[in-house]
């Protein structure tokens, strides 16, 4: 007899062993119910239903449209910024290209088999760390702990609230990727304090949106937010 461990709500289908990530949209599966069970008995008889893939895919490039514009949106306020705070120096070109390096991989990633939340946080973490090293390697002057990967942050907070209102029955999948911009919000202040970082005014807003989206999602997740740290964490 076969044990079934998970379902797929947004995909209607069972998945009989303990992978916890759906193989076809990616989200976490829940753990199987008295009901699902039943379900599945019906199912034997009449046969299950086919989860439409095609819904998920036309769901997955608005997500890339929606980065895209963000992207833009972004670029432009990076570079009236430049222009403003330190026109002697065009950093805003190198967070561009920078952006750019991102979307072109995220694009490459997200037609290949694997959860793109996961992409996504990965894509974040080798932005952050491109910046901070061609800051280094061109004088450490601190526009990339001041300016650049603040806004890296604003932009990943976006991106997790609309992929969490895009899916909203699994929304708590984004959870870690919440989890991993906050520690990064994290460590921007703790440079400050350290006296590697300046000006505090983005960082500081960076870390308050984070901390607020955070928050909000720790009270209004409730009962699927403890489920997915304990699922990930084992807590």
């Amino acid at each position: 007899m076969v044990h079934i461990m998970n379902k797929c709500r947004h995909c209607n289908i069972v998945i009989y062993d303990d992978t916890e990530i759906c193989p076809l949209c990616h989200s976490v599966l829940n753990e199987m119910t008295k009901e699902d069970s039943e379900e599945i008995k019906g199912f034997s008889l009449k046969g299950a239903p086919y989860p439409d893939v095609r819904k998920r895919k036309k769901q997955l490039h608005f997500v890339m449209r929606l980065i895209l514009f963000l992207f833009i949106l972004a670029e432009i306020c990076l570079v009236t910024i430049n222009y403003f705070v330190t026109p002697k120096f065009w950093w805003s070109g190198i967070s561009g290209v920078a952006m750019i390096y991102t979307y072109l991989s995220m694009v490459y990633w997200i037609h290949h088999d694997a959860g793109y939340a996961a992409k996504i946080g990965l894509q974040l973490c080798f932005t952050i760390a491109l910046l901070v090293g061609i800051d280094y390697f061109t004088g450490m002057t601190g526009w990339s702990l001041q300016w650049a990967i603040p806004g890296v942050i604003l932009f990943g907070d976006a991106i997790v609230f609309f992929l969490m209102m895009l899916n909203r029955q699994h929304w708590y999948s984004y959870t870690l990727l919440l989890l991993l911009i906050t520690i990064f919000s994290i460590a921007i202040i703790s440079l400050y304090f350290a006296g590697k970082v300046e000006n505090i005014v983005l960082p500081v807003i960076s870390a308050g949106v984070t901390g607020i989206y955070l928050l909000g999602t720790i009270i209004f997740g409730d009962r699927e937010f403890a489920r997915e740290l304990k699922r990930r964490f084992h807590v």
